[in-house]
């Protein structure tokens, strides 16, 4: 009898490893259409993310209070300007702050690009964020091409912005 019952929970323990490796849990995912939202940004406008089909879109997760988003900032609004003409947009959404902390942010930082407020992490629980800075690059046609956790260099974010782009 102890055999049988070891066998089965050997079984069911297999069974769970192998579900929990074959399942992305509803993330999105590179190839996948990304996923649509509306969120107001910092100027008080909703906007969604299919208002921006046809440009080649990065969505970037990220906090005033996260060391590794402040390192990033800088080379995202940098890619930003030297793209923004080749149909390139930068939708930086905010997790669960305030207009004030964020306003004051990016002032500081001298950003340039929309920032959009997730105050109830909606869309982070839509997209499954985890770390952050957590970053989607997303083609003219709204298919995700690049999932990225983790702070980018301008180099990197250079090289995803031209695979969206062309």
């Amino acid at each position: 009898m102890r055999r049988i019952l070891l066998l089965c929970l050997v079984g069911l323990v297999g069974y769970a490893i192998y579900q929990v490796s074959t399942d992305t849990g509803g993330k999105p995912v590179e190839g996948d259409e990304a996923p649509n939202f509306t969120l107001t940004t910092l100027d008080g406008k909703q906007m969604s993310l299919s208002d921006l089909k046809g440009k080649a879109v990065m969505l970037n997760f990220w906090g005033t209070w996260c060391p590794p988003c402040k390192t990033e900032m800088p080379a995202i609004q940098q890619a930003y300007m030297m793209n923004k003409n080749r149909g390139f947009v930068v939708v930086s959404i905010n997790i669960r702050e305030n207009e004030l902390p964020v306003s004051n942010f990016a002032k500081q930082m001298g950003l340039t690009f929309p920032i959009w407020m997730d105050k109830e992490r909606e869309v982070v629980k839509q997209y499954k964020i985890g770390p952050i800075p957590s970053s989607f690059f997303i083609n003219r046609e709204g298919v995700i091409e690049k999932r990225i956790e983790g702070p980018l260099q301008l180099s990197q974010l250079q090289y995803f912005i031209n695979q969206i782009i062309s």
